[in-house]
């Protein structure tokens, strides 16, 4: 938290005066010259400058100074950092927005904005495929150099975080509640990972709940803290084309993972793509953009480990029996209103005939396929073929035509 307490009192109140998301800030600092003597104007000088509403004006004398003081002790003991514009944490790209946020709630490392940020976003209720793709593209980035940066919520969001994680490498969680609220709690256990090397941030205080406003207004921070944004999954009403939207504004690029046209749930990337997005197909259309303007920063060195492949095939795993056991009590309990669009198809996967001319390692990964499409980690740890005889054995199966390769690091069995 910053040395001076009195500022970080001042900003408080400011904050709950004119509200989370509020473009007034840079006019007040410019008009009264800091947040300590907006604080000390009279009802006369907060009128005369045009600035604040009546509503606020009037709002002001009952905001408690107890309550504010509440939050500066809490944050303290809770080691909450409590940044200001002011600050030397508070991130430059902050004050480049419409809107930048008056203070910010901050729990684990200190945000290093000298290292690229890159922002990933998508549906809460990806399949199978795009939360595949959100851990293999964002592991791909952290290893690259990147930070991560994305909302902290279900699907798309916890992927990318863990994609980082996995990877040992940084990210930083941008909450839509109070840091220390009890939104999400099968998300708890990220948030607690996720401090270990990276960061949580918010606006908002620090016990406060999550209401749907406040999605909208955090997403502009996703985007203004990343050089860029990859939507991997997202409908055609997804919270991630809002992100998209901010960093359109904000003069980032934007990457969309192209989908089936028939496909709902790519509608939104689809849309992206056809108002001038980036197709993203793999991590290096990514740095193909980056790798000029962090010359220093980026490299090519982003192959996964097999411990990295390990916790995405163990997740999706656990997260699969999970879903097949809640489906069974659904069922029993005769309610078949689905909770999930997690795919969680329970055919047996189909043998390569011996008859069919390939050879042994490029039929154990052919045996590998559990669905009809697959990410390439996956089908390498499955089958335990790695490297370049990995790439010569898959090769050899879309030559012949058992397979073909498809967007984000995918296989299609045909």
């Amino acid at each position: 938290m910053s040395e001076n307490k009195d500022n970080v009192f001042y900003y408080l109140w400011l904050q709950k005066l004119i509200g989370v998301g509020s473009s007034k800030l840079r006019d007040i600092i410019e008009y009264f010259g800091s947040a300590k003597e907006a604080f000390l104007a009279t009802e006369a000088q907060l009128n005369e400058s045009n600035i604040f509403s009546k509503r606020e004006i009037t709002y002001r004398q009952r905001i408690s100074e107890d309550d504010i003081k509440a939050v500066i002790d809490y944050c303290q003991k809770s080691n909450i950092r409590i940044i200001t514009p002011e600050d030397e944490e508070y991130p430059e790209c902050f004050n480049l927005i419409e809107s930048p946020p008056t203070v910010i709630f901050a729990k684990g490392q200190k945000l290093d904005m000298s290292v690229p940020h890159f922002g990933i976003v998508g549906s809460r209720r990806a399949d199978d495929f795009g939360k595949k793709a959100a851990f293999s593209l964002a592991a791909r980035l952290s290893l690259s150099g990147f930070t991560i940066v994305s909302g902290g919520a279900l699907g798309v969001d916890k992927m990318a975080h863990l994609g980082a994680i996995a990877s040992g490498k940084s990210t930083v969680v941008v909450m839509g509640s109070g840091i220390d609220s009890d939104y999400l709690k099968s998300n708890a256990g990220l948030r607690k990972k996720a401090l270990e090397k990276g960061t949580l941030i918010s606006e908002f205080w620090p016990k406060s709940s999550a209401v749907k406003f406040n999605f909208p207004i955090r997403n502009r921070l996703i985007s203004a803290l990343s050089s860029g944004v990859a939507v991997i999954e997202a409908g055609c009403k997804s919270g991630a084309l809002i992100t998209a939207s901010y960093a359109m504004e904000q003069g980032k690029e934007i990457f969309a993972m192209p989908g089936s046209i028939n496909d709902k749930n790519f509608e939104g990337n689809n849309n992206l793509i056809r108002d001038g997005a980036i197709p993203l197909l793999t991590v290096e259309d990514i740095l193909a953009v980056y790798s000029g303007r962090f010359e220093d920063k980026i490299t090519y060195n982003n192959l996964l480990t097999s411990s990295v492949k390990s916790v995405l095939y163990k997740y999706l795993e656990k997260e699969k029996n999970t879903t097949t056991g809640n489906t069974a009590k659904k069922k029993k309990a005769d309610t078949c209103e689905a909770t999930d669009r997690v795919s969680d198809n329970t055919q047996a996967a189909p043998v390569m005939p011996k008859e069919i001319n390939a050879c042994e390692v490029a039929r154990k990964i052919y045996n590998a396929f559990k669905e009809e499409t697959e990410m390439a980690d996956v089908l390498s740890l499955r089958s335990g073929v790695t490297g370049a005889t990995f790439i010569a054995a898959v090769t050899e199966l879309e030559l012949k035509g058992y397979i073909k390769a498809v967007p984000v690091g995918r296989y299609k069995r045909l």
